[in-house]
């Protein structure tokens, strides 16, 4: 007779198993199977496996009503241990191990196990509408409390995966790796910057830890960490030069905040710089007094498609293309810019400018001269120096974010928003009707980042 001993996991997290004795089929692997909590984290869980041959396994592991997601492979061995990821709190799960031993393929039986209560602190979230049908993959974000955390939340709505740290995290960025790199800081920083470059993989464990200050030439980096194709690190750093600004009625040796773009080596060293400041004059800005502190204000840097960067400045309205070799500024799009382009695509205060999967350039018009904040995509005629607005999205003005914010185009088309200001996370369609919304508390997220799949195969495909 089968006998089958399930244990319900205790609120707390504690490292409690659930013990299986297989039934007689499945013995020709299957020897034993325990599932246990993560004692540092509600939405972990690892299954324990020993088989009788060396073979590979996976777990299969589903929620009443939702899809079917596998475990990642565990290479071949006797001794397994699996951890499940993607999971939502006080839920409980059904599963199965599946073996592959070159030969056959076999599935033990359908068992159960529970999930406990996320941290109360980790972020309270409220859907003012539903997140269902919205989207298909994840989101990222960030909770920039000096304790904070960084999570990610699936198309239900619900935090499924979290990261709870020791300082304040600025940005997180998901990477081609299937890891999360962050930028971290305290109090002292301003809120977009930091010095310490940290990754973390979806097991919690760090990848990579730089600090900035322990470099030959410390920098305090903002706005942007993200991997580079090459391996490298893409960072924006500050760049603080003096200047004699006694024309203007300032010092004769008044120092001015810029901006450099920065490709730091994983190991932290300097692999090549751009700075601001060698492209531009902070004696030719009439309103440079009102400036120096904070001249730039570059907030977010990529790749475009043909390896050059893409510069969004803030305070001057524009994003420039940046060679990557040479350092030459190809062009410059915005107020002022030398690209021709439409009134209606003038934008203001804006972020996150990039390449979306459809080819343009889109951006987080904040719109802080109109009070409107939009998506735009822009084509970008090079040889004719001429950009075209393609689309243009316009938020409610419930949704207007004077600071901060970006959106990303998804797979359906629909738009991933984040307004900081408003702590709100929302998805629009390509008319701009808003789909889902959800509030989040304070402080204000950075920016949300969108995830299609936590790893490969994840449904099976």
């Amino acid at each position: 007779m089968k006998r089958i001993l399930t244990i319900t996991l205790s609120a707390a997290l504690a490292v409690a198993a659930v013990y299986l004795l297989l039934p007689t089929r499945e013995g020709r692997f299957i020897q034993q199977v325990a599932i246990h909590a993560d004692s540092t984290n509600a939405l972990r869980m690892t299954a324990e496996i020993t088989l009788e041959k060396l073979a590979m396994a996976k777990v299969a592991f589903w929620k009443e009503g939702q899809p079917v997601r596998y475990s990642e492979p565990s290479p071949v061995a006797i001794q397994h241990n699996i951890t499940l990821l993607g999971l939502q709190e006080e839920s409980t799960y059904q599963y199965k191990v599946l073996v592959n031993s070159g030969k056959d393929e076999i599935e033990s039986g359908i068992y159960s196990f529970s999930t406990t209560s996320k941290p109360a602190g980790l972020v309270p979230i409220k859907w003012i509408r539903p997140a269902q049908n919205s989207y298909s993959g994840y989101i990222l974000t960030q909770r920039r409390l000096v304790n904070g955390s960084v999570y990610i939340i699936d198309n239900q709505g619900e935090i499924v995966w979290y990261q709870m740290l020791t300082s304040q995290p600025k940005l997180a960025s998901w990477t081609q790796h299937g890891t999360i790199v962050t930028l971290q800081g305290s109090a002292r920083h301003k809120n977009s910057a930091g010095d310490r470059i940290i990754e973390y993989d979806l097991y919690g464990k760090e990848k990579l830890h730089l600090d900035l200050n322990e470099m030959a030439a410390p920098m305090e980096a903002h706005h942007e960490v993200r991997y580079h194709p090459n391996g490298h690190l893409l960072v924006l750093a500050y760049d603080e030069q003096t200047f004699d600004l006694s024309v203007h009625g300032g010092k004769k040796d008044h120092e001015v905040l810029g901006d450099a773009i920065v490709i730091l080596s994983t190991e932290g060293e300097v692999v090549w710089r751009w700075s601001v400041f060698d492209h531009a004059n902070p004696l030719d800005d009439p309103d440079i007094l009102k400036l120096a502190e904070d001249w730039s204000h570059a907030n977010a840097v990529s790749l475009d498609t043909d390896g050059h960067y893409l510069i969004s400045f803030r305070n001057w309205n524009q994003v420039w293309k940046v060679d990557s070799g040479s350092g030459d500024v190809l062009w410059k799009l915005g107020k002022g810019g030398d690209l021709e382009m439409p009134e209606d695509g003038i934008f203001s205060g804006q972020h996150a400018c990039h390449i979306n999967p459809k080819g343009y350039y889109m951006l987080f018009d904040n719109g802080r001269e109109k009070r409107q904040s939009r998506v735009l995509s822009f084509r970008i005629d090079e040889a004719e120096k001429r950009a075209t607005l393609v689309k243009a999205v316009n938020l409610p003005d419930e949704l207007y974010a004077d600071k901060m914010g970006n959106a990303v185009l998804l797979e359906n088309d629909n738009l991933l928003v984040c307004s900081p200001r408003t702590k709100a996370l929302v998805v629009l369609d390509s008319l701009g009707t808003v789909l889902s919304h959800a509030r989040l508390g304070l402080p204000d997220p950075y920016r949300a980042e969108y995830i299609p799949s936590l790893y490969p195969n994840e449904y099976g495909n």
